[in-house]
């Protein structure tokens, strides 16, 4: 039986940058929890919107998820990877400049699209770079990340970028930059 050789800094890195991508892909996502209300004021919504809009979103990225999941093998995953990260990260700037409820609806959904996509092909690419014996450590990094960065950072972000530039557009903007 052949033994594997494993580059350890390759699959450092790797994780590192799946893990930081998988934590944008919570923050693009859930920083809009905390910013609704200053959204409210200015487009005339109410918190039935902010159900619908995050539950559009989620509906995309599961069934984005279900599909691109094998396209990712077949069409290869850094391809997706890469073309999803800035495709989602461009859909948080699209987000800041939304007029009403429709548009934001579809932009999230797109977002969903772009981020069920991501999400596979970045535990597929993880898996495949953790040796055998780091693979759950590696994979629970990776995973964590989301929580940590969308749930956990998302509203400190949100709220503490909303005391210093001019509204909530500005605070989707922002968040093109690290994508």
């Amino acid at each position: 039986m052949k033994t594997q050789h494993y580059d350890v800094r390759y699959e450092r890195r790797t994780v590192a940058l799946l893990s930081l991508g998988f934590g944008l892909v919570g923050l693009d996502r859930w920083i809009i929890s905390p910013l609704f209300p200053s959204m409210m004021k200015d487009l005339g919504l109410n918190y039935q919107d902010l159900g619908n809009i995050i539950g559009a979103l989620g509906l995309a990225w599961g069934a984005s998820a279900l599909v691109m999941g094998g396209l990712s093998d077949r069409l290869g995953r850094r391809k997706v990877l890469v073309g999803s990260i800035i495709m989602f990260s461009a859909c948080s700037l699209l987000t800041g400049l939304a007029g009403g409820l429709m548009s934001l609806i579809m932009i999230r959904v797109v977002m969903g699209i772009t981020e069920g996509a991501f999400s596979p092909a970045a535990v597929a690419a993880a898996a495949g770079a953790s040796r055998p014996q780091r693979r759950g450590l590696d994979m629970g990094i990776q995973q964590s990340t989301f929580a940590l960065f969308g749930i956990g950072l998302g509203p400190i972000i949100a709220t503490q970028l909303l005391l210093v530039v001019p509204s909530w557009h500005w605070v989707f903007g922002i968040m093109l930059v690290p994508g």
